[in-house]
Parts: structure tokens; sequence; C-alpha cells
């Protein structure tokens, strides 16, 4: 019998039965430290990136696979929306740093993934009330909403990369030749993204209920989640700015 380090539980396996830590602890060294960054980033590569992939390809059928108990190959919700929003708002803050110092750019730079975060369960209750049924548990609109939220958050990246390209607000093909772009036009294709994305998944994740049915309520919840984030956005704003 062999008395575990943590709990102080006595067993015989290879992991204790009351808290699941391994019974035989070896002393950490260089060998344990690299098998831990090789594991850690195998775990990502099998399970992160390829939930990113399954979500950018297939959104909402994804959400209902995990739901159903098909969960080993994903990364889990919430871990993956923590990755992704501070993959997001590093890259944001990058991308930004150079930008007027202006109160919305520098709230969208500093706390925009944090209202997010905050917003998460109003974002899946709206869900959960504009689309319920015996089927759907709030649990569940949350588990969607966190898995979208956490796609969305790395992709808004690249569209917001094009300002690399359109410092002055227009693409330039010559010295004498430059297309001007309108004012916001970032912020509209992520708009256009958002919404697209968010109508895409709801179509997969509750198929089976009429199309016109589906992007009504969609549109609706997307309408009221924009007023409630940019409340929420201003309320932050006025506190900390």
């Amino acid at each position: 019998m062999i008395v575990c380090q943590n709990c102080g539980y006595e067993g015989e396996q290879v992991y204790c039965s009351k808290c699941g830590q391994p019974l035989v602890v070896k002393r950490i060294s260089l060998g344990h430290l690299l098998h831990e960054v090789t594991h850690t980033f195998w775990h990502l590569e099998k399970g992160f990136l390829f939930t990113l992939k399954e979500l950018a390809i297939s959104p909402g059928t994804m959400q209902r696979r995990y739901l159903s108990g098909l969960r080993l190959h994903y990364q889990k919700p919430f871990s993956l929306f923590a990755i992704s929003a501070t993959f997001g708002a590093f890259a944001l803050f990058l991308l930004s740093r150079n930008a007027p110092n202006e109160t919305n750019t520098s709230f969208y730079k500093h706390y925009f993934f944090i209202v997010q975060a905050v917003m998460l369960p109003f974002f899946a209750l709206i869900t959960y009330l504009l689309f319920k049924s015996r089927n759907l548990y709030y649990a569940e609109a949350l588990v969607m909403n966190v898995y979208m939220l956490g796609f969305t958050s790395i992709f808004i990246v690249p569209i917001n990369s094009l300002s690399l390209f359109i410092p002055n607000g227009a693409i330039t093909f010559s010295k004498t030749i430059s297309l001007p772009l309108p004012d916001g036009l970032i912020s509209l294709l992520e708009i256009i993204f958002l919404i697209t994305y968010n109508i895409w998944t709801n179509l997969n994740f509750f198929k089976g209920k009429a199309v016109w049915w589906i992007i009504v309520r969609s549109i609706i919840g997307i309408i009221i989640s924009y007023y409630l984030f940019n409340k929420a956005s201003n309320l932050v704003m006025e506190w900390l700015l």
C-alpha cells in the first residue's frame, strides 16, 4: 500500500482513488519539465487547433457534438475562450498601440474581452430564452456561446490586421494611385462577420427548426446582446477611463 502525498489516502493503484493524484510522485527534473512542456503543446495542437478548425468549418454542429458526449478531441469551452481572448487582446493591443489615443480605441484594446467574459452568462441567457425548448439547458446554451465567442476572439485579429495595410484610410497601389476607403471599414467588416457567424452557428445548432424561425430569433438576440454590451461597455468606460 502506498500513502498518497496529497490527501493521505492509501492505495496500490497508479493513481489515488480518492483525489486522483499519482501515488508515486517523482522529484522534478529537467526531463520531467520537458515532458510537461511537450504535453502542453501537444494537447494544444491536438485539442485547441482541432477545435478551432471545427468551429471554423462547422459552427453549431461542433457544439452539438460536444454536448452529445463526443468530447475527447475537443478543447474544453472555457479554456478555449481563455486562450483565445488572451491572444486576441494581446494582438489587438499590438495592432492599436500606434492608434490615436481615443477613448473608444483605448477601451477596445484594453477592456473589450473582459467585458465579453463578464457578459457571457447574459448572452447565454438570451439564447436560452429565445430558443427555449425541452431539449436545451441553460448550461448548454452557455457552452455554445463560450465556443462561439472563443472563435470570434481569434478571427477578429486578421480583420483588424487590415489596418496595417490601410494606415491612412486608403490602399496605395503606386505613388500616384490610391483607393480611399470609408471610415469605419474594419468595424463594418467585424459586424458583418459577427452577425453572419452567429446566424450560421444557430442554424447548425438548432437544425430541424424552420430556417426563418432561427434567423429571426438570431437577429433579435444579436440586437439585444449588442445593446447590453454597449451599456456594459459605457459603464466600464465611465468607471475606469
